[in-house]
This record gives C-alpha cells, sequence and structure tokens, in this order.
C-alpha cells in the first residue's frame, strides 16, 4: 500500500490504492450534479456499469505541493465511495506526454473502467482518449484537460478566473498605469487561458503591461522573476500574478527592498493568504484571490461514476471559480498549516493533521 509520507512530493512512477487500504477519511463533499439522458448520444459516454468500478488517473506530475494535495483530495473522496470504487491506480507521467501515452495504455492494459487525467498536453492525448472511450472506459480530464470529444472536462473557467484578477488589478490603478504579469506554465492551456481572460480587462481600463515572465506556478521561480523584473521595472503600480506562490515570493522581493508594495492579485496558496492578512491587519493591504482548488480531482471523480451510471453531465459541467475577498479571507487562510496548502479544501481534518500538521 502506498502511503503519503508528511508534506512529502510524490516519488513513485505508480501508485495502485485498493479503496480499502484508504478507508478512514470522512469529510462531507459538494456532489457535482447533473441529469440523466440517452447516452448514445454523447460521445464522450460509454455504456453504464453496475457494480465496483476500477480507476485510473493518468497525472502529468507529481512535483509540486498542489498536485500532492490533488492526490490527497482524489484519494479521500474514493474512500467514500467504497460501494462505487474498487481500486484507485495512479501513474506520474513527469511531464513527458510520451510516458503519459504510456501509461495510459498501461492502465487501460489493467481493465480500468474510468480514467482520469490531468494532461501534460491539450491535443496529443486525443487518440489515445478516443480509444479508452471506445475501448468502453469513461474518461475524464481535469485541471490542464484534454480537449477531446470523447472525453468529459471537469474545471473551473480559466479565463474566467483571469478576468476576476485583472477586473480586480485594473480597479486599483488609473488609466496608462504600467504593470507586470507573473505567468505560469508556458504554452499551459491554464496559462494562456488565465492570460487571455485578465488582459482583456486590464487592455480595456487602459492598463499597460510592460514586462512579464514565467514562474511556472512556484514561489521560489516567482521570487527571482519579480527580482529581475522590479529590478528592470521598479516604477511599475501593479503586479498581475495568477499564482499565490509567485504572488507570495514577489511581495518578499518588495519588502526586502523596502518597497511599497503594489497591487497584486493571487491565489488560494496559503502561504500568500497569511501574509495578505498579516499584510491587511497592518496596512489595509488588499487582494484578490481566483481558486483553482484541487479538489477538481474529487469532483472529476464523483462526475465519472455517475456517468458510469448512465447519468449524462453534459461534456463540460459548471464547477463554480472560488473566490476569495478582502472579506472573506478570514474564512479561508489557515495560520495553523504551512504556506504549501491550497484553499479552499475538501479534505478532513483527519486527514489534514496526518498530512501537514
Amino acid at each position: 500500500m502506498f502511503t503519503l509520507s508528511r508534506r512529502g512530493l510524490l516519488a513513485a512512477a505508480t501508485i495502485a490504492v485498493p479503496v480499502s487500504a484508504l478507508a478512514g477519511c470522512s469529510s462531507a463533499a459538494k456532489t457535482p450534479g447533473g441529469t440523466s439522458s440517452d447516452t448514445s448520444a454523447s460521445k464522450y459516454m460509454v455504456a453504464p456499469k453496475e457494480g465496483k468500478l476500477r480507476v485510473g488517473f493518468s497525472n502529468s506530475f507529481a512535483g509540486n505541493a498542489f498536485r500532492t494535495q490533488m492526490i490527497l483530495e482524489l484519494q479521500e473522496q474514493a474512500a467514500k465511495m467504497p460501494e462505487d470504487i474498487e481500486s484507485l491506480d495512479i501513474t506520474d507521467a513527469n511531464n513527458s506526454v510520451e510516458k503519459q501515452l504510456a501509461d495510459i495504455n498501461d492502465l487501460l492494459t489493467k481493465g480500468i473502467d474510468i480514467l482520469l487525467i490531468d494532461a501534460a498536453s491539450a491535443t496529443a492525448l486525443n487518440t489515445a482518449v478516443q480509444r479508452a472511450q471506445q475501448q468502453g472506459v469513461l474518461v475524464v480530464s481535469f485541471d490542464n484537460a484534454v480537449e477531446s470529444e470523447y472525453g468529459i472536462v471537469v474545471n473551473i473557467d480559466q479565463k474566467e478566473f483571469g478576468r476576476v484578477g485583472g477586473e480586480w488589478l485594473a480597479t486599483q490603478l488609473e488609466s496608462g498605469s504600467e504593470i507586470l504579469t507573473l505567468d505560469g506554465a508556458s504554452g499551459s492551456p491554464v496559462n494562456d487561458d488565465r492570460l487571455e481572460g485578465a488582459k482583456a480587462e486590464l487592455d480595456k481600463a487602459g492598463i499597460q503591461t510592460v514586462a512579464s515572465a514565467v514562474t511556472d506556478w512556484d514561489q521560489a521561480m516567482g521570487q527571482s522573476a519579480a527580482s529581475d523584473l522590479l529590478a528592470a521595472h521598479p516604477d511599475v503600480k501593479g503586479i498581475y500574478s495568477q499564482g499565490g506562490a509567485p504572488t507570495l515570493g514577489a511581495i518578499t522581493v518588495m519588502e526586502q527592498r523596502a518597497m511599497a508594495v503594489v497591487p497584486i492579485s493571487g491565489e488560494g496558496y496559503n502561504g500568500f493568504l497569511k501574509k495578505w492578512k498579516q499584510l491587511k491587519d497592518s496596512t489595509g493591504f488588499t487582494s484578490i484571490a481566483p481558486c483553482n482548488p484541487p479538489s477538481l480531482s474529487a469532483d472529476a471523480l464523483v462526475i465519472a461514476v455517475k456517468a458510469l451510471r448512465g447519468e449524462d453531465p453534459g461534456p463540460a459541467p459548471a464547477i463554480e471559480l472560488p473566490v476569495i475577498t478582502q472579506e472573506t479571507l478570514e474564512q479561508y487562510v489557515r495560520p495553523d498549516l504551512p504556506d504549501a496548502f491550497f484553499l479552499p479544501t475538501k479534505l478532513s481534518e483527519e486527514t489534514i493533521k496526518k498530512n501537514y500538521v
């Protein structure tokens, strides 16, 4: 049985976990809704199945705290569905499309009923997804989704994520103000959609982006990028950041240089939320944090099971975008937990204490 060490990152290439080994986790979970329909009309649906289901999760990589928590959220959700889930098999492609294709083939060979995917590419897995669906395997991708009519996509609206942050930043600045952007991973659909949503609002308000840098949503990379960008552009009036960890890195740079902390957006990264609260209490600092919760994995599993029982959720069932605001910050921030924890979460306090305290 695989067990996750306290605050550790997943290192194993493949994790096979019987649901019985996950039992003992208990917390209330939101069950996304759906409607019953004729599955034959939808290319992403397969023939309904009864009995316990075997689930495979093809993860593009497991090398950061977000993905670690995402897997915990998935494992806990599976444990709450013992009548539906027989086993959960997890693979790690280490950011390689070729490895992820091989992982998917291996999972299909094992006879899974449900294939969950967090993709290394939006399009390179399309053939594998179609093959899985034609073999009667229900495919659901989430977070970094696969653009295939043969799979269901479970995601927040990433363009709306960007729009919310961009709109907020525009309200803090005057037309003609110059800003920096701290981006995610180059070429990622999530990164591109967030930027598109943010820039639409910023352009409309007359805000000018003078420089940008890739951060991979990582705090150290964000801090390094902010250091270089602020050295070259010390008079910018704001920063659009699409990740809470890079935001915390940028704030660290500004504080180290005794600069005024300019308006900057973030995400539900606990380290940023703690810093936001500290600055809010001491200086009145304001921000906003649209969130891409790791619990998308749990939502994806619930939707997949319902679909395999014959309930068609549609090709892209809506998942509400959580947004942490100045008024709701205290409801989410967790001073008792490490920086590398993401809010909101569906994890039980038992699982949180076991893995993060």
